[in-house]
């Protein structure tokens, strides 16, 4: 009889505005300071433009264009991801700051119903609870349960809608949602989108 292991998300905890996000690290290339873009003619208000790295071209992803998102941070980083393959476009999102990777047992996540179709427009696997102080005060990765609620985002399905320009139209809604849930209920987001 094989004793099965349990299933371990490594994510990388990033804060943007007042919340606490997660991305899976297979999607992440790097991380790198923010730094000045150079203007995209005809891009959306999201994409303030592009900066090169090493020769690749990666476009920037602003959330704090679209949706207010409390006080914005000095020292901002871009996490780029990586393509689906090497014609894709690159992409990089500008966050506050970005604390480091956690190890995150499968049982420590609440998983959201992606079935439900008022779900499935949000980017969002799943939350989790757990202590951001306690893990920035630790050496290594180790899962630190606690208070703090740790959003898990589907990059690959944030990333895919951004490249497809036929859901452009949503995205400024998907990101509300994401980001910003409070705003969105508000209805000031339809006057960013242009509605």
């Amino acid at each position: 009889m094989t004793v099965q292991k349990d299933i371990i998300h490594r994510l990388l905890l990033f804060s943007l505005g007042d919340g606490l996000y997660g991305a899976q690290v297979s999607y992440i290339r790097e991380i790198v300071p923010d730094q000045e873009k150079n203007p995209l003619p005809g891009a959306p208000d999201f994409i303030p433009g592009i900066i090169n790295i090493r020769s690749d071209v990666v476009k920037i992803i602003d959330i704090r264009r679209i949706i207010p998102l409390g006080e914005e941070q000095a020292k901002k980083k871009i996490i780029v991801f990586i393509p689906e393959d090497a014609q894709s476009t690159r992409f990089g999102i500008l966050v506050d700051e970005v604390h480091g990777i956690m190890d995150i047992p499968e049982k420590a996540v609440s998983y959201l119903d992606r079935s439900d179709t008022k779900i499935q427009n949000n980017f969002m696997l799943g939350f989790m609870k757990i202590s951001l102080d306690t893990f920035l005060n630790q050496r290594g990765r180790e899962f630190a349960s606690g208070d703090d609620d740790l959003v898990w985002i589907d990059f690959e399905d944030l990333i895919n809608t951004i490249i497809d320009g036929d859901q452009a139209d949503s995205i400024v809604f998907r990101l509300t949602a994401l980001f910003n849930p409070q705003y969105l209920l508000s209805g000031e987001w339809k006057k960013s989108a242009g509605k």
